[in-house]
C-alpha cells in the first residue's frame, strides 16, 4: 500500500484513542462543507470514524436537502465509489506520477475495507497488540482523509463529493448526509450545513510570524479551519516562485487537544543580510491551493565573537585600577572591538566605562572612576560588526584600602536598676566593615578607655556584626551620667573617627517634687490655670490631668513645657465642673506626687451674638426685612421699629430670618436675638425704608 508517500507532519502530536470500543465515544459525525459554483452547490462530506467511512464506501451516502428556513429534509441524491474498471481507467488517464499515486492509494484503501487487522492475535499478546493495530488503523484513516481533501478526483471517485445542480441562485439551502447502511457500533449524526447559492469571495489571509536566525529563517502561523496541507514557496532571482516542500505540511493533534493548531516551516543555508520573499499556500476543502500570506525576511549574523579572557584586575595606583584581557584565538574578519564595564556585584547591573568601542587591538584599560570602599566587579565584552556580543566572566578587584569607615553613631543607650547599660549602634554601610570598638568614661572631659570590641573573622561562620552592646557600671557614684563613644574598623584596620558622645543617665531612685496650682479663673468658654512647676533639676516634662468626677481616674489632658506658668483649657462646656491636677516626670521616668486638685466651672453670661447683614427692601408695596444668623434653633428674633416720637420700640417677633409688612416710607427697623435659655443679644443696627 502507498499510504505514507505524500504526507509530512509538522508538530507530530497524534493522540488517537486506542483500546476497546466501549471506552470510545459511541457517536460518529458526518461533517458537510459546501460552496456555490457555476454548476450548482458543490459539497464535500467526511465521517470522523473509520468504521463509519467504511460503511459509507461499501453502501453509499445519501444526500438530503431542506430549503430556506424549513426543517423538512428530502433526499436529492446518493453517491458511491467508482467501480474497479472506472478506477483503472482513471489511473491510466493520469500521466503525472503524483496524481497516479494519490488515486492508487485511495483505491487501495477502498479495497482494504472490511479486512480484519486483528486476526490471529493471541491472548498472550493481549491488549497492547490490540492497541497497536488500532493505532495503525487510525493513522491509515487520517492519511486517507488528508488525501481525499487534497485531490478533487479522489474525493469524487470515493463518493465523498456531490454537486446539487438543482440549486437556484440566491436561495438558501441546508444539507446533511447520512449512511445508506447502518453502523452496529456508532450512533451516526449528520452535521447540517446551510449554504446560500451565491458566489462569495473567501478571505484566506492569515498572519505569518518570522523568526530570524543566522543563515536561516523560521516561520510560524496559527491555522484556521479554511485551509490545510500547506506549501511554502520562495521567489528566485528571476521573480519566479519555487516550491520548497514537495509534500504538504499538516499539523495533527488528537481529539483531546483543544488549543489552537499551529504550522511552521524552516529554511537554512541562506545568505545573511539578503532579503528573501516567501509566499504561503494551503489547500481548501475542495483541494484548491489558496495563498494566505506573502512575507519578506532577511537572515542575520547572530554568532557572537569569541569570549575574552579577563585577567585579575589590579589596583596599581591609589586612583587607578588596571584591567587586562586576552583573546585566545585569531580574531574573526567581522570583529569590531571591546567594551569594559563595572558593577557592584557579579550578577548586578554593569555600566560601560568609556565612550564608543575600544579598538580590536586594545588589551588594557585603566579605570579612574572606581568606587573606593566598595566591591568593584569588571567585565569585558567582545563585539562584532553585527553587534553580537560575548562576555568574559566578571572578576572583582582587590583594592589597596586606606579609606577608613564613616563616623558611626549610637541609636540608643539605657541603664536598668542593676546598673546594666544596653547600647545600640546604627549599622555602618561599608561592605568591608570588620566591626566596632566601644569606649567609656565617667566624664566627657576624661580620657575614654576601650572596654569592648567585636570584629568579624574571615574564617568564622559569623557574618553579621553585633549592633547591641551591654556594659555594667556601679549605681553608687557622684557622677549622674556615664559617657560612651564608638569607633568603626574595616578589614584593613582603618579606624573611623569617634562617634558623638552618648550620655547615659545612671538610674534615679528619687522622684521629682510635686508642682502646685496658684490660681484658677474661669470665663464663659475657658478655664485658666496658673501653677508653679516642680523645682527638681532632672525634670523632663510635666503632665496636666483633667476629669469631671473626683472618683474617676485622672486622664492626661496635655504635656506642659518646663518653662510654662499658665495653661488655658478651651475645650470646655458651660456649666460643667472640671477638676485638674499636675505631675512632674524626670528623665529617669520617675513621677512626682499629684498636685492638690483644683476645679473650674465655665459660666454662661447670657450674651448672644447679634444678627448679621440686616437688609430692607420694598417689593410690591411690602417692606421686607432679611438677616443672617448662624443657628436659629431655640432662638426668637424680636423686630423693633421707630414710633412717632422716634423711639425704637418692640414691634413684633419672628422665628425665621425674615419679616414682611406693608411698606411705610421712612420706617426704621432693628432686630434683637432672644434664646430660650435666657440669653439675648444687643440690638442690631437700624435700617430704613426709602
Amino acid at each position: 500500500m502507498k499510504i505514507f508517500r505524500h504526507i509530512i507532519v509538522f508538530g507530530f502530536l497524534i493522540c488517537f484513542s486506542v483500546g476497546f470500543s466501549q471506552t470510545e465515544d459511541a457517536t460518529s459525525k458526518i461533517k458537510v462543507v459546501g460552496r456555490y459554483v457555476d454548476q450548482g452547490i458543490e459539497l464535500r462530506f467526511f465521517p470522523d470514524k473509520k468504521q463509519t467511512l467504511d460503511i459509507g464506501l461499501q453502501n453509499g451516502f445519501i444526500i438530503e436537502r431542506a430549503s430556506g428556513k424549513s426543517s423538512s429534509f428530502s433526499e436529492i441524491g446518493t453517491t458511491k465509489p467508482l467501480s474497479a474498471a472506472e478506477w483503472e481507467a482513471l489511473i491510466a488517464s493520469k500521466s503525472n506520477i503524483e496524481e497516479q499515486e494519490d488515486i492508487e492509494m485511495a483505491y487501495d484503501f477502498l479495497q482494504d475495507i472490511g479486512t480484519s487487522q486483528n486476526e490471529g492475535v493471541s491472548f498472550d499478546e493481549g491488549i497492547s497488540k490490540l492497541k497497536e493495530e488500532k493505532a495503525k488503523e487510525d493513522f491509515q484513516f487520517m492519511v486517507f482523509v488528508l488525501t481525499a481533501i487534497k485531490n478533487e478526483e479522489v474525493a469524487t471517485g470515493l463518493g465523498l463529493g456531490y454537486i446539487d445542480t438543482t440549486a437556484q441562485q440566491g436561495q438558501e439551502y441546508t444539507y446533511r448526509v447520512r449512511l445508506a447502511g447502518k453502523s452496529n457500533i456508532y450512533s451516526v449524526e449528520s452535521i447540517p450545513e446551510t449554504i446560500v447559492a451565491r458566489k462569495n469571495a473567501v478571505d484566506y489571509s492569515n498572519k505569518v510570524y518570522t523568526k530570524v536566525g543566522d543563515t536561516q529563517l523560521s516561520f510560524l502561523w496559527v491555522e484556521n479551519s479554511k485551509l490545510s496541507g500547506y506549501y511554502v514557496e520562495r521567489q528566485d532571482a528571476r521573480g519566479n516562485f519555487i516550491r520548497l516542500n514537495d509534500t504538504p505540511i499538516y499539523t495533527l493533534t488528537g481529539k483531546e487537544y483543544t488549543g489552537e493548531r499551529r504550522s511552521g516551516f524552516n529554511e537554512d543555508s541562506l545568505t545573511n543580510y539578503k532579503t528573501y520573499t516567501y509566499r504561503f499556500l494551503g489547500q481548501n476543502a475542495f483541494g484548491e491551493l489558496q495563498q494566505f500570506a506573502e512575507v519578506k525576511a532577511m537572515p542575520k549574523d547572530l554568532t557572537p565573537p569569541q569570549q575574552p579572557f579577563l585577567k585579575q584586575p589590579k589596583h596599581t595606583k591609589p586612583d587607578v585600577v588596571e584591567v587586562n584581557w586576552d583573546m585566545t584565538k585569531d580574531l574573526a574578519p567581522d570583529f569590531k572591538g571591546f567594551a569594559v564595564s563595572r558593577g557592584e556585584s557579579n550578577k548586578g547591573e554593569f555600566q560601560i566605562l568609556h565612550q564608543g568601542i575600544l579598538p580590536k587591538t586594545v588589551r588594557k584599560f585603566e579605570d579612574y572612576s572606581f568606587v573606593k570602599g566598595k566591591t568593584n566587579y569588571y567585565l569585558v565584552q567582545a563585539i562584532d560588526t553585527a553587534n553580537n556580543v560575548s562576555s568574559s566572566f566578571p572578576i572583582a578587584v582587590t583594592l589597596i584600602d586606606s579609606v577608613p569607615p564613616k563616623k558611626p553613631a549610637f541609636i540608643s543607650g539605657k541603664m536598668d536598676s542593676l546598673g546594666i547599660v544596653t547600647l545600640k549602634v546604627k549599622p555602618n554601610t561599608e561592605t568591608d566593615l570588620m566591626g566596632y570598638r566601644l569606649f567609656r568614661a565617667n566624664s566627657n572631659e576624661h580620657e575614654f578607655s576601650a572596654i569592648q570590641e567585636d570584629f568579624l573573622e574571615l574564617d568564622s561562620l559569623q557574618q553579621k556584626l553585633k549592633e547591641s552592646y551591654r556594659d555594667t557600671v556601679t549605681l553608687k557614684s557622684l557622677t549622674p551620667y556615664v559617657y560612651y563613644k564608638v569607633k568603626a574598623l574595616d578589614n584593613n584596620f582603618n579606624q573611623s573617627e569617634f562617634s558623638d558622645v552618648l550620655k547615659v543617665k545612671r538610674l534615679d531612685t528619687i522622684p521629682p517634687t510635686a508642682p502646685v496650682f496658684k490660681n484658677v479663673s474661669v470665663k464663659p468658654k475657658e478655664v485658666k490655670l496658673e501653677f508653679a512647676l516642680s523645682g527638681s533639676k532632672d525634670v523632663s516634662t510635666h503632665e496636666l490631668y483633667r476629669k469631671i468626677d473626683l472618683k474617676s481616674p485622672w486622664v492626661v489632658l496635655t504635656t506642659i513645657e518646663n518653662s510654662a506658668r499658665t495653661y488655658i483649657d478651651k475645650d470646655v462646656e458651660q456649666g460643667t465642673k472640671y477638676f485638674y491636677s499636675l505631675r512632674a516626670k524626670d528623665d529617669g521616668g520617675l513621677y512626682s506626687e499629684y498636685a492638690l486638685p483644683v476645679y473650674g466651672k465655665p459660666y454662661d453670661n447670657g450674651v448672644r451674638e447679634p444678627v448679621k447683614n440686616l437688609k430692607i427692601t420694598n417689593e410690591d408695596g411690602k417692606a421686607r426685612l432679611t438677616w443672617d444668623y448662624d443657628d436659629v434653633k431655640d432662638v426668637l428674633f424680636v423686630i423693633y421699629k421707630h414710633n412717632a416720637n422716634g423711639q425704637l420700640v418692640q414691634h413684633t417677633n419672628s422665628k425665621t430670618r425674615n419679616f414682611e409688612e406693608s411698606a411705610s416710607k421712612g420706617a426704621t427697623y432693628a432686630v434683637k436675638v432672644f434664646t430660650t435659655d435666657g440669653g439675648q443679644s444687643k440690638v442690631s443696627e437700624t435700617v430704613s425704608l426709602r
